[in-house]
């Protein structure tokens, strides 16, 4: 399970564990972890966003929170992590942009009234319908101030980076992404007038899964929120969720992108965050994974006796249902990666 069935700690026990009460979350072991969370966007607030983006998009996800944010910040060096559904949204658009829908067609992409969109706007009609993103958050170097909501801040997954990292570059393989680098006159470890990625590839033993995995373990402090939701005009389902959970001697965020294309496939794009305080480094872990769904059953003809109302939800697999299964597959693509606080 994402969270483990244990009770969460009332506030007199979180002070003798030595963990602080903030306004808007709690302090631990040098670190502040902060999160908000509210309704999704306006009708007025989604037209300032789509203002904003680098590329005009047809469509948005139904469900956008943009009130949603999580933060962590290291407080002797001032490094934060930042999370929310506006840096989901700037990576699904870039990605969109350059890679389109990857093959991937639902009903919505075939509508006339979005293909009208689409060319009243200008945009290309290869378009990532299904909103999938690989985002996994942002990274700001020491010494700086995170500020909510801020892209500005340095980050493997910014679109002005020059030299990410290759969990962070769109590659599947090493070798391409090496070959990439060459191509950009990158030479021992740095790309010419590039800003380097501080995160750098993990070679020890990866996340401690056996401690996360404890159950005698409490958990001082937890969040869920949503970043966004569509459910591709009832086609299937694309969600990004963001989970932390702080225990006495750890942290570890889930943040994952859930896709489920009914009759076709499933699709998970993790990144698991995990830091044991007193260590020097925080971990990171990413993971794409598919498999494919059997074909919808044929709808009965309108009308006959026996036709079922809607598809049975025990055929469409829920998200932790697709996890299980696609954790036994082998991955399309998976990396570790260390940064050093």
């Amino acid at each position: 399970p994402l969270v483990a069935s244990r009770r969460l700690m009332k506030p007199g026990e979180l002070e003798r564990l030595g963990c602080t009460l903030l306004p808007n979350g709690v302090q631990l072991n040098g670190w502040r972890f902060e999160s908000e969370s509210g309704p999704i966007l306006s009708t007025r607030e989604l037209e300032a966003l789509q203002e904003s983006l680098p590329v005009a998009v047809p469509s948005l996800p139904d469900a956008i929170f943009g009130h949603n944010r999580l933060t962590l910040t290291h407080e002797a060096t001032r490094r934060a992590f930042h999370f929310d559904a506006n840096g989901a949204i700037r990576r699904w658009v870039h990605e969109s942009a350059h890679k389109g829908s990857g093959g991937l067609r639902v009903a919505t992409a075939s509508y006339g009234s979005w293909q009208e969109a689409a060319d009243k706007m200008g945009v290309a009609t290869d378009y990532d319908w299904t909103f999938s993103t690989d985002y996994c958050g942002t990274t700001s170097p020491p010494g700086a101030s995170p500020v909510a909501g801020s892209r500005s801040v340095s980050s493997g997954r910014d679109e002005g980076a020059v030299r990410p990292s290759f969990i962070e570059s769109p590659f599947c393989t090493k070798v391409e992404y090496e070959a990439w680098r060459r191509a950009r006159g990158c030479e021992g470890g740095a790309c010419v007038g590039a800003q380097q990625s501080d995160w750098r590839e993990h070679k020890g033993s990866g996340l401690d899964m056996a401690l996360l995995r404890r159950r005698d373990v409490p958990i001082l402090h937890s969040v869920d929120i949503p970043l966004y939701e569509d459910d591709l005009d009832d086609n299937g389902e694309s969600m990004v969720r963001l989970r932390l959970r702080v225990m006495p001697s750890c942290f570890f965020i889930l943040l994952r992108h859930a896709l489920r294309v009914d009759g076709l496939l499933i699709r998970h794009h993790d990144t698991r965050i995990f830091h044991k305080f007193g260590t020097p480094h925080v971990l990171r872990a990413c993971r794409l994974a598919e498999a494919p769904l059997a074909p919808l059953p044929k709808p009965h003809p309108t009308g006959a006796p026996d036709a079922p109302n809607a598809i049975p939800r025990a055929s469409l697999p829920n998200e932790n249902q697709a996890a299980e299964k696609l954790a036994m597959i082998p991955p399309k693509r998976e990396s570790i990666e260390e940064l050093l606080l």
